[in-house]
């Protein structure tokens, strides 16, 4: 049996009985078939990743089901807070951080003498995002040169005849 809790978020172990993990991605898309029978549709990306999470807690662990109300109300100055997750299918899908979203229930767990709790958790900063942003950060890299700032990539200027005699010109000229 491993040494490590079943179910962690940033530390604290919600110990949480017949414990059941779902996973769900979105692939979004939307359907360019218009009144046709087709089955054109164009991908508008990968949403994040979402845990779903449901467990029993007993009435005599009170102090369980106060600490999974407090992890789920809890702010901080970006908004609601993030946790990182300790769970095997987590670490499997590479979810490291996410925030409660959607409902957190609990109910009468039938003939037990304990709740029935679910909750969803939505990754915070999913690998698709990071791998959106790292993409256009290497697309818009900026180089600081002694004139000024300017794109890294950026292309020799290709202007036409007039616009090189008006170029010229200006040079000849001089700054106003």
């Amino acid at each position: 049996m491993s040494s490590q809790p079943e179910f962690a978020l940033s530390g604290q172990v919600l110990a949480l009985r017949n414990l059941e993990v779902s996973v769900s991605m979105r692939l979004q898309d939307t359907d360019q078939s218009g009144q046709s029978s087709g089955t054109a549709s164009s991908q508008q990306g990968v949403k994040a990743k979402e845990l779903k999470i449901a467990g029993i807690i007993p009435y005599d662990d009170e102090d369980l089901l106060t600490l999974l109300y407090r992890l789920a109300e809890a702010e901080d100055s970006s908004g609601r807070s993030r946790y990182r997750i300790n769970h095997d299918t987590a670490m499997a899908i590479k979810m490291r951080e996410a925030t409660f979203t959607g409902d957190v229930s609990a109910s009468k767990a039938g003939d037990l003498q304990a709740w029935r709790v679910s909750f969803t958790l939505r990754e915070y900063v999913s690998v698709a995002e990071k791998k959106a942003e790292a993409r256009t950060s290497s697309d818009s890299a900026v180089t600081q040169t002694a004139q000024g700032t300017s794109g890294a990539e950026e292309a020799p200027e290709q202007l036409t005849r007039f616009e090189r005699i008006l170029k010229s010109i200006n040079d000849t000229i001089g700054p106003a």
